[in-house]
């Protein structure tokens, strides 16, 4: 079985997913339910998509922390 080969793309939405992931579980939510809330703020794309170049540097747990603190301020912002 040949398999496709890796490309930055790929890469990216890889990490977008575990990125997502992670962060639900961190907070006890569903990854639907966080990629929701992650859409409504525009996090997934200025956040975990910009700064792929820096957060995929960072262990899982770290990136969960950043995103979910990212979250926290960005909906408290929009009360």
């Amino acid at each position: 079985m040949e398999m496709t080969p890796r490309t930055p793309e790929f890469d990216r939405l890889a990490f977008t997913v575990l990125a997502i992931e992670a962060s639900a579980q961190k907070m006890n939510i569903s990854p639907s339910e966080m990629r929701r809330r992650l859409d409504k703020v525009g996090l997934i794309k200025s956040l975990i998509q910009e700064c792929y170049d820096t957060l995929h540097t960072e262990s899982r747990e770290a990136v969960a922390n950043d995103v979910v603190e990212a979250l926290k301020n960005w909906e408290g912002g929009a009360v």
